[in-house]
């Protein structure tokens, strides 16, 4: 007959063995779907939702038609900062497979092989515009470097996408801040690349020619970019009688010369059908080359033929240039050399870096944008029923200067006068969105009647809901092009060389436009520095210490005398 030991210590291997097994159970289920229906949950806690899928994220994996393969090139022995981002990597694609099956993906490392194979690989991929990054690492008084290639390939069917995981890097901005940034954006990178690939109904966007817009090669980085998700392609407004619904967005980049009447309101009737428009333009005519010829020059207004839309819109573009100490410099010639003159890059107010103002997914999580002789945006409207969303803005330190005044690029040379900026939040790029009204309802003429007539169409004075991004600068969205027509990359300041975000501005203001509650709201996330103020801890480091040295001997100490205390109580007799 067994004895109470051997029952108690039986009856203990029982509810170990229990106690495994229902660990087990709870884990194959912690991991498992019945059908499309997860039988796990999570709850995140962090302040900024960083381990939560947006709802359009998770409707996109969850009706995948086929299955997506997913490469990523992180993987080695790669620094500390990089294998942040390849564990962020990692959490946000095991995000994704919870919500589908058809999404599989691996690291690699592109670097692994012989010397020959992995030169011929570095080749191939540079011919793909998979450009590594530099990491230096200094030890022992030996300095050493690596590539890095934070990219993904994404493949669906027979289509592939090029995802690159960081943007090109800037050498004004510290490299952890970059990697920052580029974990908030891993989930909208990876949804906006499967949207491009899994969808086959791709957006009209037409860039309006005919009235001195940028010619084809000025935009021609941004048309490449937009190719790879959009149909794109020119509008000449005369060569319609109506513009066609089936332009989604319309694209007004940097007019010279005024609309006509007819061109001006088969504008207005695209808008009042619901079309969307993002103008640029340029209300002063201004540029550098003009500057660098002569050494001064008077700005000019720029009369556009659409001023009575834009203030029945609820904005107007004056003839007040901003200027602003948050600029990027220009080469002036400084001094006389044997060889000729020496230039210097001297800062200069005109060329504006706009900072995003907005919590907006247009402009969450992007750096400045490089503006060239920008206007101020005065928002005038009273329609209640259109909300006005400032996008970008000059810094605190900034100024307006009213026209007629000269620019002198000598006086660039000197110190400005710092008490003079003392304005902050001049709006440069602004959303609206709502219902507009047209400034045609009570002076419709009878051509602009028959022209509607003859398409068959009414007269609308009031839009659709609908929405409408104005800039304050036509070059925003114009790349560089040299003498031998060779174009350059949008964003990429000619003089510093320094990529700004002229690119996925624009790029993500098209996407709002077309589609403002799709993969565009993932863009809203922020994964913060939790940096440490330095002098906070230095100044309470005694404090802090004490804290760390004493607290845990209490705890201890009481513990032991509590514990103690009930044992002498329990088996004392009385």
């Amino acid at each position: 007959m067994p004895t109470l030991e051997q029952k108690h210590r039986l009856q203990s291997i029982i509810q170990l063995v229990l106690a495994v097994a229902l660990l087990v159970v709870i884990n194959v289920l912690a991991n498992a779907r019945l059908g499309g229906m997860r039988l796990y949950g999570a709850i995140d806690l962090t302040e900024d939702k960083r381990f939560t899928l947006t709802e359009s994220t998770r409707e996109q994996l969850s009706a995948l038609p086929e299955p997506v393969y997913v490469r990523i090139l992180l993987e080695g022995d790669l620094p500390a900062s990089y294998q942040r981002l390849r564990t962020a990597v990692a959490e946000t694609l095991e995000d994704f497979t919870a919500y589908t099956d058809r999404l599989e993906y691996e690291f690699v490392d592109p670097l692994v092989g012989d010397p020959e194979e992995v030169r011929q690989r570095q080749e191939d991929m540079l011919k793909d515009g998979i450009v590594p990054m530099t990491d230096y690492q200094q030890s022992a008084g030996e300095r050493t470097t690596r590539a890095i290639y934070p990219y993904a390939l994404i493949y669906y069917g027979d289509r592939q996408r090029i995802v690159p995981l960081l943007e090109t890097a800037r050498p004004d901005v510290a490299i952890e801040q970059q990697l920052n940034q580029a974990e908030s954006l891993l989930e909208y990178n990876f949804t906006s690349a499967i949207e491009s690939l899994t969808d086959d109904d791709k957006p009209v966007i037409g860039f309006t020619l005919g009235n001195g817009e940028l010619g084809a090669l000025q935009f021609a980085d941004l048309v490449a970019e937009l190719r790879k998700d959009y149909e794109v392609g020119p509008v000449y407004l005369d060569s319609f009688a109506t513009l066609p619904a089936d332009i989604d967005l319309l694209i007004i980049a940097k007019p010279t010369v005024p609309f006509t009447d007819f061109q001006a309101f088969k504008l207005d009737q695209y808008v009042m059908n619901g079309g969307k428009v993002i103008w640029a333009i340029d209300a002063v005519a201004m540029d550098y080359d003009s500057l660098r010829a002569t050494g001064e020059a008077y700005p000019e207004s720029r009369t556009t033929g659409l001023e009575d839309l834009f203030f029945k819109y609820g904005f107007r573009l004056g003839n007040q240039l901003v200027l602003d100490l948050v600029n990027t410099p220009i080469p002036i010639a400084t001094n006389q050399g044997q060889s000729g003159p020496k230039f210097t890059l001297v800062p200069f107010p005109y060329h504006v870096l706009a900072l995003p103002e907005a919590d907006n997914p247009i402009v969450q999580n992007i750096d400045a944008v490089d503006m060239r002789y920008p206007t101020l945006i005065e928002l005038v409207g009273d329609n209640d029923r259109v909300r006005e969303t400032v996008l970008l803005a000059s810094s605190d330190r900034s100024r307006r200067q009213r026209l007629p005044s000269p620019i002198d690029l000598d006086a660039q040379k000197f110190s400005v006068d710092l008490d003079r900026f003392n304005e902050e939040d001049l709006p440069l790029a602004v959303l609206l969105e709502g219902t507009f009204e047209s400034p045609y309802a009570n002076r419709l003429s009878r051509d602009n009647e028959q022209l509607l007539r003859s398409s068959g169409l009414d007269y609308r004075a009031e839009s659709v809901p609908t929405g409408m991004i104005v800039i304050s600068d036509g070059d925003v969205l114009a790349n560089s092009v040299n003498s031998r027509g060779e174009v350059g990359y949008l964003g990429v300041n000619p003089f510093t060389k320094i990529p700004y975000a002229n690119k996925t501005f624009m790029l993500n203001a098209v996407e709002y436009l077309l589609n403002p509650d799709g993969v565009i709201t993932s863009r809203g996330k922020q994964v913060k520095l939790r940096l440490l103020d330095r002098e906070e801890a230095v100044a309470r480091a005694g404090y802090w210490r004490a804290i760390n040295l004493f607290l845990p001997l209490i705890a201890l100490a009481l513990f032991g005398w509590v514990f103690n205390y009930l044992r002498r109580r329990r088996y004392t007799t009385s």
